[in-house]
């Protein structure tokens, strides 16, 4: 119990302690930042991120190992990457990524190179990176499976941004002045399925990630036309078999008008329509990330007549 009243204490700390991320420019001090040269990076604990969690103070088992509580379950941190072009004169917009198993959040940004292209994407958003269960095969999602949980989460980020002035103090914002993307790799379906139970979700792009949580997903792309979906599926991720049901029971029982391709038959006109859409790919789990910078196209918003970028065919392994 020390050691939880410990991280949880973190959080007051924050305005003192930001410490080293390895992207463009690192900040140490809030009041160092530069709003206007380049992109922002810092990193907070908060108490209302995934871990510390009653439900592992245990740790966790699994295939004959067992994961302790310090090192993979008793980390708070969250990571926020702002580019150069955020303004807080347009709508706010957040996009939070949740990584997969056997995974942290800097391992996660570094080897998918989620940062480059959320850039290069020009959505005028900010990107957010808790931590999940670290280094450790478990998609539990922590304390942001509660009910109430993820709108505290954000509306402490929000906190974090006035206070080091990304957003105007004049306003006063909270989760229901954001539009908010969940985008996740493998493990992540589960905390991201738990979430959009019980919060206005506008957006989720899953990365091979379709292993349960079927009725919230089901639930959440059928309430409204207007909520954008996508999923990108292999042959052998381990979501085949149930990302074909989930279609089925779209189309079917429900009466969904959804969009189904492979990976190379991808152009902008599918990511314009805003049909839930379906993409089968032959790259392998982790290459539905980083081939063919997905994370790029799903999340830039493709004019008209403007060139759609081809990137690598699939590999045969």
């Amino acid at each position: 119990m020390r050691l939880i009243k410990s991280l949880l204490g973190l959080n007051l700390c924050f305005f003192f302690v930001i410490h080293t991320a390895a992207q463009n420019e690192t900040i140490k001090y809030a009041t160092n930042i530069d709003h206007s040269r380049s992109n922002i990076n810092f990193s907070y604990q908060s108490k209302y991120a995934a871990f510390p969690d009653s439900a592992r103070l245990s740790g966790h088992d699994y295939d004959g190992k067992h994961y302790d509580y310090k090192n993979h379950y008793a980390d708070s941190a969250v990571k926020v990457f702002i580019p150069k072009n955020f303004t807080a004169k347009k709508p706010l917009e957040l996009v939070v990524w949740f990584h997969g198993w056997n995974n942290n959040i800097d391992t996660a940004n570094i080897f998918y190179g989620l940062t480059e292209q959320f850039r290069k994407a020009g959505r005028n958003a900010i990107l957010i990176f808790p931590e999940g269960p670290k280094n450790a095969p478990d998609s539990y999602g922590g304390k942001l499976e509660r009910p109430e949980m993820f709108a505290l989460f954000i509306n402490d980020l929000l906190k974090q941004l006035e206070v080091i002035k990304i957003i105007p103090k004049s306003k006063y914002y909270s989760i229901s002045d954001c539009s908010i993307t969940l985008a996740g790799h493998s493990g992540a379906y589960r905390v991201i399925s738990k979430i959009i139970e019980y919060n206005k979700i506008d957006e989720l792009l899953l990365f091979d990630a379709m292993y349960g949580g079927n009725d919230a997903y089901l639930h959440w792309i059928a309430e409204s036309k207007r909520h954008r979906f996508i999923q990108i599926y292999t042959k052998d991720g381990g979501t085949f078999e149930n990302t074909n049901l989930i279609m089925s029971q779209l189309k079917d029982s429900l009466k969904v008008d959804i969009d189904s391709l492979t990976e190379k038959e991808l152009r902008m006109e599918s990511l314009q329509n805003n049909k839930p859409l379906f993409i089968f790919s032959e790259n392998e789990h982790n290459e539905v990330i980083t081939l063919n910078q997905n994370l790029y196209r799903f999340l830039h918003r493709w004019k008209k007549g403007e060139q759609w970028y081809e990137f690598r065919t699939y590999l045969k392994h």
